[in-house]
């Protein structure tokens, strides 16, 4: 398996707390930080957390060493009051046993069994039922269980941009003419950007990461994502120790989580005493694993091969069978962008 490591959007806004740390102060400013900011952790009731889902743990791959995270990036704009559906899904898992970080990023266009809802996209489960039917839906098809969940929504992306100064980001011609088109009607700058390098707003690195008009689609999409992310980890690096302070402060007070301070304590004590670490990378479904097509209504998903990536997923989580054969790919979108044969596809592209 052709694993690749970065960090990944919703990481850094869905779990910044721990890379900011790890990443500057140590364990001596744990305490500090823990102290100053769970006060504006927004905990959810017991009845809306993963624990309540309505999954069989015994049939279940666990392991008490390997704390495995939902982490949820929501399309939802700020006007609206439903939950929208997921901009993007991943697990975060920290391996205790190995010191370890991992990222898998699961398609949101994975045609997949939702409970009580029958077939779909992935991304419906947030819409139909939050994170507990997300996770249902997940425990279903791959059989692992999960720890917790945490939830962002775009705004917070654009503020961590924004209070790092922006980000540095190269386009090619015909990402630069996709934004200034398809951003056209906005006041927000996203049509701001030139062919080459740019060090982007954080609405300008949102409608970004958000492309998904090439021959690749929502590949493309998440290989962007891992662009910016880059982008913001180096920029996260340079940062003194009150603006990372500031920074996990304002990250924390926009998330929603089931986890309650005790577990969010013990949860950055454990990534803390890891020290600095690459985080590894995994994608579901793999390369060669899955294949395109209209589904019953016709919508455009991914079929993905289940009990290939089931195991993929399991071996990547937990170490249990064996390695797959599977492959996984990346810098698709920006080789293989929209062409100005296909303008029909540069319309409509601005979302918020």
């Amino acid at each position: 398996m052709n694993t690749k490591k970065f960090s990944w959007k919703k990481i850094v806004t869905g779990i910044l707390a721990c890379i900011l740390i790890v990443c500057s102060a140590g364990a001596g400013a744990v305490a500090a930080i823990y102290k100053a900011g769970t006060d504006r952790i927004n905990t959810v009731a017991e009845e809306d957390s993963l624990g309540a889902a309505d999954v069989s743990d015994e049939d279940l791959v666990y392991d008490q060493d390997v704390i495995n995270l939902l982490l949820i990036g929501a399309d939802k704009r700020e006007s609206e009051t439903s939950l929208g559906r997921s901009d993007s899904v991943m697990i975060g898992t920290i391996d205790l046993k190995n010191k370890t970080l991992k990222l898998t990023t699961l398609m949101r266009d994975m045609y997949i069994e939702i409970p009580g809802h029958g077939y779909n996209k992935f991304n419906a489960a947030y819409a139909f039922g939050g994170p507990k039917l997300t996770y249902e839906t997940l425990a279903n098809t791959f059989d692992v269980k999960l720890d917790g969940y945490i939830v962002v929504d775009m705004k917070v992306f654009r503020d961590v941009v924004d209070q790092i100064g922006g980000v540095d980001i190269e386009l090619t011609a015909e990402e630069a003419t996709y934004l200034q088109t398809a951003y056209k009607t906005s006041s927000h700058g996203e049509t701001e950007v030139t062919e080459g390098l740019n060090t982007m707003t954080g609405y300008q690195a949102l409608a970004y990461s958000r492309i998904r008009q090439d021959i690749t689609g929502d590949f493309g999409r998440t290989d962007r994502q891992r662009k910016v992310i880059m982008a913001i980890y180096e920029k996260v690096m340079s940062l003194n120790i009150t603006d990372l302070t500031n920074l996990v402060f304002d990250s924390l007070s926009s998330i929603t989580t089931d986890l309650d301070e005790a577990h969010i304590r013990s949860l950055l004590t454990s990534v803390v005493s890891m020290g600095k670490v690459d985080i590894e990378q995994h994608r579901i479904p793999l390369e060669e694993t899955y294949d395109t097509g209209r589904a019953d209504g016709g919508m455009w998903v991914i079929f993905p091969d289940y009990d290939v990536n089931k195991a993929a997923l399991q071996y990547f989580m937990f170490g249990i069978g064996e390695e797959p054969e599977g492959t996984e790919s990346f810098n698709q979108g920006n080789e293989h962008f929209i062409t100005y044969e296909a303008p029909e596809k540069l319309e409509g592209g601005s979302t918020y």
